[in-house]
């Protein structure tokens, strides 16, 4: 779900087990980020990540 963010592309992501957490895009470094508490394996993450930049693409 993207979020109203007048600073980064935001999205909130929440995943079958009812865990939830926020990812954003930093415009300056082009780097993705996720919450503090965000407890996935670095390769789910990505894959979060992929699927939403496809997305973002699509819509462009």
């Amino acid at each position: 779900m993207k979020i109203q963010d007048d600073f980064h592309l935001t999205y909130a992501v929440i995943l079958e087990d009812c865990h939830s957490f926020c990812i954003w895009l930093d415009d300056k470094t082009s780097k993705w980020y996720s919450s503090k508490f965000t407890n996935l394996d670095p390769s789910v993450l990505d894959q979060i990540i992929n699927r939403l930049g496809v997305q973002e693409e699509a819509l462009a």
